[in-house]
Order: C-alpha cells, then structure tokens, then sequence
C-alpha cells in the first residue's frame, strides 16, 4: 500500500478514533522490567500527559518488559502525536537514567492501529488483559508484576505513579540541598475512561464484564499448563531478569492496518487509506517539484521543506 516508503503514513479517519498504541524497546531489551520505582515513573508520565494532553483518553495500559500497549481514545492525530512524544521522549530519559542506559530506548516510533467497532475494542481489551499471562510468565492477569490495568478494570483499584521534576532536582544539588526521593515529585492518578460502547453501564456491570474477561483467561491459561506442563515463571523471576539483556528469540509478524469484526469494515479502511495516501503521495510529490502552494489532505504531517541553500560560497 506504501511502496518505496519507509514507514506508513497515519491515517485517522475525522471523527474521535480510538487506536491502539504500541511502543517497543530497541532489540527487544527488557528496559521496562517491572519494578516498585519503574511503575511509579510510568503512572506519573501517562498521569501526566493527561493532565497536559486533556482530550485524550485512555482506556487500558499494559507494560510487559519490552515494550507498551495503549488503548487511547484520540480527536486528531496532531493531538495523538504530541501526546505520545511527551510520553515516549520523558519514559527514555526516565528509563535510560534508571536502568544506566546511554543508546536510544526505542526501537522505532509507536505504532498506531485504529479500532474501528466495537466488537474489536472488546476483544483487543481482552488481549491486552491476558498479557503476562498467555506468555505463561505469571499464572494470573491480576500477578503480572508491571503497569497493567487488570486491578483498575476489576476492581477499580487506582494507577498512582510520580512525575519527578528533574529541573527542581538539578537547581537544588546546584544549590548544595539535600532532599528527599519525592521533594519535587508530583504524585498522579491515572484515569481510565469507560469505553464509548460501556458509557451506558453502570461501574460495576463494566467490573463484571471485565471480571468474566479475566477469569475466561485464567481457565484458558490453566488449560495450557495442563496440555503442556509448563509451569509460568513467576513474579520473582520476572523481577530479577537483567533488564540490560534480551530474548534469545522474538516474533515478528507484521501489524494489521486496523482492528476490525468484519471483511466489509477493513476494505472500507483500506479505501479510505488508499484514497489519503495517493492524495498525500501527489501533494508531496508537487511540494518537492517547487511547488510551495500545495494542499495536503487534512489530517496529515506535510513533509518538511528542501534545504534552502545561501547563495555565494560556503564559510
């Protein structure tokens, strides 16, 4: 559909998209490895960047050792972009000073998938709830050691994380203060938005329904074991893996456009894709001849201009 490019164009259709996010660690590292002060960065960032980013939602977290998925309801991609480059750019800074790494942290930008019904919605809730556990690292959803949202469904336990002002930080060594872990640091809780499809059921019918997700994962898990005899790793474990190192082997499967329950729904955004792309492939094309009056198709990122060279020689 992109021939010759080296990555896609996003594509979000013009009204609310919700969209499934996916950011992974350069080589499949586990820089993300579950830990107390780990999770408390990762809640006060997202805490954070709503706070910041406001007509974001976010509808499910889930953080495995090497890379992160978010469920987010967005209006536009401008706003989807900003709010995922504060995320990802203060999670590097935050991870590579904790963990003593100095290279990138990312292997490559998030990967953006619309969801386009809500039979998918519902079902790629109940994807992101078994992770941890279909990888048979922990028996259960709810034992997965990281940032999940299986409690906060569930139970309506509360993500609470920090966001730690590194500035203040500085200025005070600079001043030769001595201060305490959370002096500057200010505490967050992340707000999961009902789904648009659940906004008519009450808290506890969405508890419910996420409660019968869970425990159909569990049998499901528990049923493997069985077949298999495999015994799930187990949360000490998990916590004591090297999170400088990496998996001796990783899949790697080619992501799909969009989530959709249908046939008919996935050509129809194959079309509209397609529609968008040659639009953007002929204004582009135009922009690069010389042509600077050019009309891109809205909701799009125009490329940036050429160099504009001086004339004379150089320095």
């Amino acid at each position: 559909m992109h021939k010759g490019m080296t990555r896609p164009i996003r594509y979000l259709q013009d009204t609310f998209n919700i969209v499934e996010d996916t950011v992974r660690v350069i080589h499949g590292r586990l820089l993300l490895r579950p830990s107390e002060e780990l999770n408390e960065i990762v809640n006060g960032v997202i805490g954070r960047a709503l706070e910041m980013f406001p007509m974001m939602r976010l509808y499910n977290i889930e953080v495995t050792s090497n890379h992160i998925h978010l469920v987010l309801g967005t209006p536009d991609a401008r706003c989807l972009s900003r709010f995922m480059c504060y995320v990802n750019g203060n999670l590097a800074k935050e991870v590579g000073k904790l963990h003593g790494w100095r290279q990138k942290i990312w292997g490559r930008r998030f990967r953006c998938i619309p969801i386009l019904d809500d039979e998918s919605l519902l079902a790629r809730m109940r994807y992101l709830l078994s992770h941890g556990c279909k990888e048979n690292l922990v028996a259960r959803p709810g034992d997965w050691p990281g940032v999940n949202s299986v409690k906060a469904l569930t139970e309506g336990k509360k993500l609470v994380g920090y966001w730690f002002d590194r500035t203040k930080e500085y200025a005070a060594r600079r001043r030769g203060e001595e201060f305490g872990k959370y002096d500057y640091a200010t505490r967050y809780e992340v707000e999961l938005s009902p789904l648009p499809c659940l906004e008519d059921r009450s808290e506890e019918e969405r508890r419910e329904l996420y409660r019968a997700m869970v425990s159909e994962i569990e049998e499901e898990a528990r049923e493997r074991r069985e077949s298999t005899r495999l015994r799930p790793l187990g949360r000490r474990k998990v916590l004591r893996m090297n999170p400088h190192s990496r998996p001796r082997t990783s899949k790697s499967s080619p992501a799909p456009w969009c989530h959709a329950s249908s046939i008919r729904a996935r050509k129809a955004f194959y079309r509209a894709y397609q529609a968008f792309y040659e639009a953007y492939r002929s204004a582009s094309k135009r922009l690069r001849s010389g042509e600077l009056d050019v009309e891109f198709p809205p909701g799009c990122f125009p490329p940036a201009l050429a160099f504009n060279a001086r004339a004379g020689p150089g320095p």
